[in-house]
């Protein structure tokens, strides 16, 4: 049984220790004009709003079930909304059974107990749908720091890097990178549209997104998996103060001259960094340029990149 997964910071560590390799369907991109759309709130999160529309067209049928991570907002909400528009019949039944995962990014004593217990429960209910565990399930983590390399060292292009990860792209193209060492915090996007514009103006050394990906896929074994979970500091649910730390070291390791930030016009979770992170840059002598707000799958008319960056 082929199973998904919908959210950002996919703990691929945590799911190889129990022999599950999801088909991460987060980036795709589904079409308006579904059952679904009269259920959907303008200012839902884009991502959300497209795997719904995707339960609802069919999209995901392949899969038999479709797991979505509390680490990630918008996922939370698709997965409230998707056991709903099953109940009204809106998403066939021929459709992937929702289930909600929730492993946090903590150490503590009674945050082990409770991961533990959530990944046992998954366990439990992908098995009684026809689950089968492959023992030779690897986590990408390799995978992902090596791109992360490449792309610091200016050999891979952030676009396809991007690409990628994101499976739309097999291997990179030939690339030389050039011009001031950039970094692209904010949100996370479904498509390299901003990082292919931002390779054209310099070298675009890292990006948060990427950053999340690589240490949420990392640990063998269940222990050193929920080790990294803990340990991430760009995970979206991380109690600890680590975003600002982290972020900061990764400007000074990388050399970065200037930042660009972004956000989703409905964002309600990284925007309130934007000052912490702009005082930040301006404290290591590092650039910053506030694109505003973007939207998740942009298109090139919706780039605007001024001289300041």
């Amino acid at each position: 049984m082929r199973t998904g997964v919908l959210g950002f910071g996919v703990p691929y560590g945590v799911l190889a220790s129990v022999g599950l390799e999801p088909v991460d369907v987060t980036l795709r991109q589904a079409r308006a004009g579904t059952a679904a759309d009269r259920y959907i709130e303008c200012f839902m999160d884009p991502f959300a709003v497209s795997v719904l529309r995707g339960l609802a067209a069919g999209d995901f049928d392949d899969l038999g079930a479709l797991i979505f991570l509390r680490e990630s907002p918008g996922a939370m909400i698709a997965c409230q909304y998707a056991f709903e528009l099953a109940r009204r019949g809106v998403i066939p039944k021929s459709a992937p059974v929702p289930v909600m995962l929730n492993i946090l990014p903590a150490d503590h004593p009674a945050a082990d107990r409770f991961n533990r217990a959530e990944l046992a429960r998954l366990v439990e209910v992908l098995t009684a749908l026809g689950w089968v565990p492959d023992e030779g399930v690897k986590a990408p983590s390799e995978r992902f720091d090596a791109l992360l390399a490449a792309q610091a060292e200016g050999v891979v292009s952030g676009a396809d890097a991007f690409d990628i990860r994101a499976g739309r792209r097999d291997e990179p193209r030939p690339h030389r990178a050039q011009g001031p060492r950039l970094a692209l915090l904010g949100a996370p996007f479904g498509n390299s549209v901003l990082h292919a514009a931002l390779d054209r103006i310099g070298h675009l050394v890292l990006d948060q997104q990427a950053l999340d990906q690589a240490c949420a896929a990392r640990g063998r074994g269940l222990d050193a998996a929920l080790t990294a979970q803990a340990a991430n500091p760009f995970a979206a649910r991380q109690p600890k103060p680590l975003y600002l730390p982290g972020i900061a070291a990764a400007l000074t390791e990388h050399r970065i001259d200037r930042v660009v930030w972004q956000v989703d016009p409905h964002d309600d979770l990284w925007g309130w960094l934007m000052p912490q992170v702009r005082d930040l840059c301006a404290g290591q002598g590092v650039g910053f340029a506030d694109l505003g707000f973007l939207p998740r799958w942009p298109t090139p008319g919706d780039i605007v990149i001024g001289k300041g960056v």
